[in-house]
């Protein structure tokens, strides 16, 4: 996922045939459970009996930091001072409700990440020590100086930085930074100015410019044929494997957030975020449940040089539509990523398709792919012009706003049910 926006077609077939088709899907929505903030009364008392009469005057109060009791016998005054703290609570199990590829523990006080490779990663408050009898890379946080590989990754740290607006500072090095064109401006400015540096695409970071940075974490994800997390380890650099392109539902890919979240101690702010997009999520699902609407038939695919390339059964394009109450075409088809068949099969599965998803940016009417395939112009969808593209925006700012990027899928399957509403993030192909 995180190299779709490279314009090489080189990169463009290894995308497709590894299956990064990206879409939205949602297997169950359920509410989250907020937060809850705790109120700790600290209570010490000691009573003091003087048996001799006197009066004393208190002028002012004076800064008591144990609470404490004093009894004078000849008066009968007793003053009572407690002091009452505010501790925010996180909850112990770290919910991970939707992701299948991370998770994260409270153990002895301390975090304990397993990221997308198993491997464990024990976070460490700054100014103490990592704790015996745990086997992990230690992390020290929060982090301050921090690496990422994606425009994924940065689209949760703008997310977050709604919530932490100092978190941008904290990001000092971006793969793929140069060759990016970016939507989020201040990203760009930075990279720009060289507050950010460029490291270099994925598949051949400048290692030198990493370990010139001194990142305290590099936020990486991982293909076949990756030496990156070896490098990596060898010159001693802690990192994190963050592979959310593999999730097959949008809010298994979103909760990544919290992952990313909690080497900030951002903890709150990302539960906070992702209960509000995922309870948007369910106000769509809702709506389209209630209105009784029939049920569209999609086809999600894209032809190239000759060979088609439809999403799987199981992928997360499919897992969107299913959740939308679509049927999609393509549904038995037992596949997480991509799949390639001949174009008999596209037609007969897609003939009656109500709606057709061609999952790329680098096209811009039917024509482009009627010039590739013409034998498409039979199906209902292109006769009808009911034929979506990516917009350009989908890689980063879809992802930022991944409850928009549902709606707007919403909107092109029922567009009786909005009416007069535009897409953001898919593009109507015209001829």
């Amino acid at each position: 996922m995180p190299s779709w926006t490279r314009g090489t077609t080189i990169l463009l077939v290894a995308f497709l045939v590894a299956g990064f088709i990206a879409g939205i899907a949602v297997a169950a929505i359920t509410p989250l459970t907020p937060s809850r903030t705790y109120a700790t009364t600290l209570t010490n008392t000691q009573t003091t009996t003087v048996t001799k009469a006197y009066t004393t005057t208190l002028t002012q109060p004076s800064t008591v930091m144990r609470a404490h009791t004093t009894t004078l016998t000849l008066q009968s005054v007793v003053v009572t001072q407690t002091i009452t703290t505010s501790v925010p609570h996180i909850p112990l199990t770290f919910e991970v409700k939707y992701s299948r590829q991370f998770e994260i523990r409270l153990v002895d006080g301390y975090k304990i990440v397993r990221d997308a490779l198993n491997r464990t990663l024990i976070l460490v408050p700054r100014g103490q020590q990592p704790p015996p009898g745990l086997n992990g890379v230690v992390v020290y946080t929060p982090v301050e100086r921090v690496v990422l590989m994606s425009a994924t990754q940065v689209a949760l740290v703008e997310r977050l930085r709604e919530h932490a607006p100092w978190i941008l500072d904290r990001v000092v090095g971006i793969m793929w930074g140069g060759q990016y064109e970016w939507y989020f401006e201040e990203v760009a400015e930075r990279l720009s100015q060289g507050v950010i540096r460029d490291v270099g695409p994925d598949y051949s970071p400048n290692f030198e410019e990493i370990v010139t940075l001194r990142p305290d974490l590099v936020i990486i994800y991982t293909f076949p044929g990756s030496d990156l997390p070896t490098r990596l380890e060898e010159l001693g650099i802690p990192y994190v494997v963050d592979n959310e392109y593999l999730e097959t539902t949008s809010l298994g890919r979103f909760e990544w957030i919290k992952l990313i979240a909690t080497f900030f101690n951002l903890d709150e702010e990302a539960y906070r975020i992702f209960s509000e997009v995922e309870g948007e999520v369910s106000r769509i699902v809702s709506d389209i449940k209630r209105a009784g609407l029939a049920q569209p038939v999609a086809c999600w695919f894209m032809v190239y040089r000759g060979v088609v390339y439809v999403a799987g059964g199981q992928s997360f394009p499919a897992n969107t539509l299913a959740m939308l109450g679509a049927r999609y075409a393509f549904s038995d088809l037992e596949s997480k990523g991509s799949v390639t068949i001949n174009i008999e099969k596209l037609l007969s599965s897609c003939r009656d398709a109500d709606v057709v998803v061609y999952p790329t940016s680098f096209i811009s009417s039917v024509q482009d792919i009627l010039s590739e395939a013409p034998e498409l112009g039979e199906i209902k969808a292109f006769r009808e012009g009911r034929v979506y593209a990516y917009a350009p925006t989908i890689f980063q700012l879809g992802y930022y706003d991944t409850e928009g990027w549902i709606r707007d899928l919403a909107i092109i399957l029922y567009p009786n049910l909005y009416p007069g509403q535009t897409t953001t993030y898919f593009i109507r192909l015209g001829g």
